[in-house]
């Protein structure tokens, strides 16, 4: 027993002796901010009243150093809400369900290069431009080469972006192979990738399964789809749903395409034809049920019916990038094309369809010490038409959230941008792969504005902007003009890690949004002329 106990206390002595040398190993980094923000107006309907509010966020990155060339990385958000919307001393609920763990990643430094494995920052490269930061499951490994005043960094990754199946290969991958070179001047790039999707949906089809869930949030309480679920014994969803509207989309098609044979079959003279179709058209119309609510598109009934709701997508990406500074002068570009096909159920017939988008910037500045200035151009291929045989909008597969050059146009900060426009939004969206109208549409933007370093902590600046969109309908009435947007901003650097900053921004917005809205007709309810305020506190650590 004299041994045993012996032992345990030994044991706690080198655990305690070792534990200050762990603790020295570990590092701790990241930020907490509060901020507050004020919108005119959220969808831009003179009905709309002016929203505010404030929220916060707590973000920590804990790097576990196990050696010199073995590093455990963890990251993650604490209370990221609006101020006491889901936890308040009022109501007596508990904090216990506020912080999100959403990376963790193992750096390994080998003789032969980096690799790293598990969750990660993804989907950024080389400028913000065209980037959506995010949380990715992916291996990477890069390698490091000395090459004459600068280095250069090849590197690989494999992505998993989703795994709907541990037992079929019905997966969503992501490839990439690049290199970058990195002076003291400037940096520049390229890298190359494949998309390989098995289960994806290209942009009819989600503005589809929009148009269907929207459908059903309106019509559930209908009396002939009450009784469809009382006689199919169907569960209340949006499948059951699905299966009843379908069934009246069929019989409505079936009943519109059999009167207009009729009336064809009359003007030939050809009566007996005619009377066929006619009762055709009158047994199918007979079929659908009585309070049946034709709410839903033409174009999204055709869409399910003659592409399903997936697709397989194998998409190459080719982006080459520049950033450099040369005395005074600053030059930064990137470009981001994409090349493919996707592929429907051979069940559906339906054709493939090409996929062709791109997006690039071009951007100067020049440094007139205490004022730098900056103008530049940015353009992301719009594809209006989601009926056609070609998929051409960039925004869809990469909306670039990051950028984030106009507050108003290019950002998510406010919350307005999947709702501007009565539901058009902004160029960014609700994200990747959404149907979110103006990310789909595309843009032209050139802009130009400049920062004054008042003293070395305060700092104002401006910027004014100028877009359309890059393609809308054809068709009378619709119109591409987005307006002018102009930001404001007043930053003040309190202490080394203590930042305020505040935005003014304000859209004087134009036709577009208002024919957009409403189908190509001008909508009096919508007044394109809108303005947001924020301002956010920062510590980092």
């Amino acid at each position: 027993m004299k041994k045993v106990v012996l032992f345990a206390v030994l044991s706690i002595f080198v655990v305690g002796m070792a534990m200050p040398a762990a603790a020295l190993e570990t590092e701790f980094s990241g930020d907490f901010y509060v901020e507050g923000i004020l919108n005119s107006s959220v969808n831009m309907l003179d009905s709309d009243d002016t929203v505010d509010y404030r929220q916060m966020r707590l973000r920590v990155q804990t790097d576990f150093k196990v050696s010199d060339h073995l590093k455990l990385t963890t990251r993650f958000d604490a209370l990221e809400k609006v101020l006491s919307s889901e936890d308040s001393a009022f109501d007596n609920n508990q904090d216990d369900d506020n912080i999100d763990f959403d990376r963790a990643y193992l750096t390994y430094i080998s003789p032969i290069g980096m690799f790293e494995f598990g969750r990660m920052k993804g989907i950024t490269w080389g400028t913000s431009f065209a980037d959506d930061e995010g949380d990715t499951d992916r291996i990477k490994y890069t390698v490091p080469i000395e090459i004459g005043d600068g280095k250069l960094y090849v590197l690989a990754v494999a992505e998993k972006v989703s795994e709907f199946d541990t037992m079929i290969d019905d997966d969503n991958d992501k490839f990439y192979i690049g290199a970058v070179y990195k002076t003291e001047a400037y940096a520049a790039g390229l890298i190359s990738a494949l998309y390989s999707y098995n289960k994806f949906q290209d942009p009819g089809q989600v503005y589809a399964t929009d148009d269907l869930t929207a459908s059903y949030d309106k019509n559930i309480n209908t009396a002939s789809y009450r009784s469809f679920l009382a006689s199919n014994v169907a569960p209340d969803s949006v499948s059951s749903y699905g299966a009843w509207y379908s069934g009246n989309a069929t019989n409505a098609m079936t009943a519109q395409g059999a009167a207009k044979a009729a009336a064809q079959a009359q003007a030939a003279g050809n009566l007996a034809m005619a009377s066929q179709y006619a009762a055709a058209a009158q047994a199918a119309a007979a079929k659908i049920n009585a309070d049946w609510p034709n709410d839903m598109a033409t174009s999204s009934l055709l869409t399910m019916k003659e592409r399903g709701t997936t697709t397989d997508g194998k998409v190459y990406m080719f982006s080459p990038f520049f950033q450099g500074k040369f005395g005074d002068l600053s030059i930064e570009t990137e470009l981001d094309y994409i090349i493919g096909t996707v592929q429907y159920d051979k069940k559906y017939n339906a054709v493939d369809r090409d996929v062709e988008a791109f997006a690039y910037y071009v951007q100067g500045g020049y440094d007139l010490s205490p004022i730098n200035v900056q103008a530049g151009f940015a353009h992301s291929s719009g594809d209006a038409n989601n009926d056609d045989t070609d998929i051409e909008c960039m925004g869809y597969v990469a909306p670039g959230l990051d950028w984030e050059k106009l507050f108003i146009l290019n950002s998510d900060y406010h919350g307005m941008n999947g709702t501007l426009g009565n539901g058009v939004g902004n160029h960014v969206g609700t994200g990747f792969a959404t149907a979110s109208t103006a990310m789909i549409d595309g843009y032209q933007m050139i802009y130009a504005g400049l920062d004054y370093a008042i003293t070395d902590a305060i700092t104002l600046g401006f910027i004014g902007a100028m877009s359309k969109a890059d393609d809308v309908p054809q068709g009378p009435g619709y119109d591409d003009d987005q307006g002018m947007e102009y930001d404001f901003t007043f930053t003040w650097k309190l202490a080394d890690n203590l930042t305020y900053k505040a935005v003014a921004a304000y859209l004087d917005g134009g036709d577009y949004w208002t024919t957009r809205a409403s189908g190509g007709v001008v909508d009096p309810a919508v007044d394109p002329d809108v303005y947001a305020l924020f301002h956010r506190l920062t510590l980092t650590f």
